[in-house]
C-alpha cells in the first residue's frame, strides 16, 4: 500500500482546484486527512474512441489523489452504456451495440493511462454485478428514488415540460451508476458537473446497504477551442492521443476567453501564477505569449519537454511564418491509380475514421499538389514528387 500524504496545503489544493462543489467539502477533507487510504471511483462509459481534455480534467484530479497516495478503480461501463447516460441531452439518446462498446474500449484504457497512474489502479467492468441482478432487486433499488427525484433532473424536465419522451430505462441510469459505487464501497467518486445526479445517487443508495456514503466530487467542464462545451459531437475537442505538434496546434486555436480556464483544469501550474499571467494579459500583455506557455505546459505533460519545443518551433514556421516544416511530413510510396478516399484511409486511417476523412475532404481540407479535391471518390494517379495536404497539419510526400 502507497504511503498516504496528509499535507493540508495540497489537500487544500485538491479541494479547490477546478472544483465546482464537494458533497461535501468537509467530510472529505476529514477522510484526507485521516491517513487512511481512499478508495476513488470514477465510470466512464465508452461511446466513442477517443478520450479529449475534457474527460481528462477528471483524470488529471485523480491523479492528484494518487500523488496523495489513494487507490483507484476505474470501471467501464459496459453495462451502463447499452442504456447511454442521458445526463448532457435533452433528446432521447441513440443506442448502441456490445460490438461497438469493445471495439471503443479496445483503446481506452490506454488513453486512460495517459493522465493516470497505471500502478494505482484497479479496472472492472460494471456487467460483472449488474448483468446479475434479478427483477425483485432492481425494483428494491428503484424504491429508493422517487419520479419526482428523477423530474428535478434539468434535462428530463426539459424534456417532460416539451411533451418530449423520457423512456423509463433512463430513469434506470442512475440507479446502475449508484449500484456500481455500493459493490465497490466508494469513499470517492468524480465527474463533470453534468454527472452530479448521478454522483449523488450512489451517496444516496449506499445508507440503504449500510454503507457510508461516498464523497462526491463536482468538476468544472472545460471549455472547446471554439468557446462552447468541449465535446466529440462539436468536433471541438483535443484528443490525448494526438501527436505533440498537432496537439500544440489545436491549444493555440482556442479562443482567448478560456485560456486560463485551460491553465486551471488541464496544467498544474500554481494557481497564484495563473492570476499573476490574467493580471498582465488584463493590462495588455499579448494573450499569445500565455497561449504558447499553456500549449507547451500540456504537450509536454502528454508528449515530453523536447517534443513540446519541437511542436513550438514547428508552428511558429507553419502558422506565423507560412512555411511547411519537415516534421509535418509523412512519406508514403503508396503510388499508382487510386481513389482519394482509398488513399487517405490507407495512409491515415489510425489517426482519422472513414467519416471524419469523407467529411474533410468534401469541405475542401485536402489539397493535392496545392490544388483542393472535394470528391472523395476521385480517382487519382499518385505519382513521386505529389505532396498531399491533409487538414491543417497533415502532409504526405511521395516517395
Amino acid at each position: 500500500m502507497s504511503k498516504v500524504s496528509t499535507d493540508k496545503e495540497k489537500i487544500k489544493d485538491i479541494l479547490t482546484r477546478g472544483v465546482h462543489e464537494i458533497f461535501t467539502y468537509k467530510e472529505l477533507e476529514e477522510k484526507l486527512l485521516s491517513g487512511k487510504q481512499l478508495h476513488i471511483k470514477l465510470g466512464i462509459d465508452v461511446t466513442g474512441p477517443l478520450i479529449h481534455l475534457g474527460h481528462a480534467v477528471v483524470q488529471r484530479k485523480i491523479r492528484d489523489f494518487q500523488e496523495l497516495g489513494h487507490r483507484v478503480t476505474l470501471i467501464i461501463g459496459d453495462f451502463t452504456t447499452l442504456i447511454g447516460d442521458h445526463s448532457d441531452k435533452v433528446d432521447m439518446r441513440d443506442e448502441t451495440n456490445t460490438h461497438d462498446i469493445a471495439e471503443n474500449e479496445k483503446t481506452y484504457v490506454e488513453q486512460f493511462f495517459k493522465t493516470v497512474i497505471p500502478e494505482q489502479v484497479e479496472i472492472r467492468h460494471n456487467s460483472e454485478w449488474l448483468k446479475p441482478l434479478d427483477f425483485n432487486q432492481i425494483i428494491n433499488l428503484a424504491k429508493q428514488f422517487t419520479v419526482s427525484q428523477m423530474l428535478d433532473r434539468e434535462t428530463f424536465m426539459l424534456r417532460y415540460k416539451a411533451n418530449k419522451p423520457i423512456g423509463l430505462d433512463e430513469f434506470l441510469y442512475p440507479l446502475m451508476q449508484g449500484y456500481d459505487s455500493v459493490v465497490l464501497k466508494a469513499d470517492v467518486e468524480m465527474g463533470g458537473t453534468d454527472q452530479t445526479f448521478n454522483l449523488l445517487a450512489g451517496r444516496k443508495l449506499m445508507p440503504a446497504f449500510n454503507l457510508k456514503p461516498q464523497s462526491a466530487v463536482v468538476m468544472k467542464l472545460l471549455t472547446g477551442s471554439d468557446g462552447r462545451p468541449m465535446g466529440k459531437s462539436l468536433k471541438n475537442f483535443i484528443p490525448v492521443t494526438a501527436s505533440a505538434i498537432d496537439m500544440y496546434g489545436m491549444v493555440m486555436s482556442i479562443v482567448d476567453e478560456v485560456i486560463f480556464d485551460y491553465f486551471e483544469l488541464s496544467t498544474r501550474i500554481p494557481l497564484e501564477d495563473i492570476e499573476k499571467m490574467k493580471k498582465e494579459m488584463n493590462n495588455g500583455a499579448n494573450p499569445m505569449i500565455f497561449k504558447k506557455m499553456l500549449a507547451e505546459e500540456i504537450v509536454t505533460f502528454y508528449h515530453s519537454t523536447e517534443d513540446a519545443k519541437t511542436a513550438a518551433r514547428v508552428f511558429e514556421e507553419t502558422v506565423q511564418n507560412k512555411e511547411i516544416s519537415e516534421e509535418l511530413f509523412t512519406q508514403s510510396t503508396s503510388t499508382g491509380s487510386q481513389t482519394i478516399l482509398d488513399f487517405i484511409r490507407k495512409e491515415l486511417g489510425n489517426k482519422f475514421s472513414s467519416g471524419e476523412i469523407k467529411r474533410t475532404i468534401s469541405q475542401g481540407g485536402l489539397e493535392l499538389n496545392g490544388n483542393k479535391v472535394t470528391e472523395p471518390n476521385s480517382v487519382h494517379k499518385f505519382i513521386k514528387g505529389d505532396i498531399i495536404k491533409f487538414g491543417k497539419r497533415t502532409f504526405i510526400r511521395l516517395e
